[in-house]
């Protein structure tokens, strides 16, 4: 079955309609559809149509929107919470190296401390912070 102009924006408008509201997520759907339907044995747009809807299940493309947006941020929290906990373990390293070194008198003792203070309180402590803040909300 062939598509039309007008039962592409058909589909587009009905999936906009739908509550699906990523331009990108919106445009893979539509394609999607589009190429069930073509490939379908459906020769009627309407049942076609219908029967490429219901493929996704009751609030499949609801849904599906969900699980993008949740893949889409999680990649961003997994890599927040590497940076913060790398963060962490850097001032740590640095802050018990710098009192090792201050205990011997060695000379730099003063430079890691201050690192390790500085790593911790601009980069550790405000990572922990949001992401605390971010859990409160979900």
């Amino acid at each position: 079955m062939e598509l039309t102009t007008e039962q592409i924006a058909f589909i587009r408008n009905d999936i906009a309609q739908r509550g699906i509201t990523m331009p990108a997520l919106a445009d893979s759907l539509v394609d999607h559809i589009c190429c069930a339907i073509e490939t379908g044995t459906e020769t009627d747009f309407t049942i076609a149509y219908r029967n490429a809807i219901v493929a996704f299940g009751e609030n499949g493309l609801h849904e599906t929107q969900q699980k993008t947006f949740f893949l889409l941020t999680y990649k961003k929290v997994i890599f927040m919470k590497a940076t913060m906990y790398l963060l962490a373990y850097i001032a740590v390293f640095l802050c018990s190296t710098g009192l090792l070194f201050k205990m011997q008198h060695w000379p730099g003792a003063s430079i890691m401390f201050v690192l390790g203070i500085v790593i911790l309180n601009l980069g550790f402590l405000p990572l922990f912070f949001y992401d605390k803040y971010k859990r409160s909300l979900a």
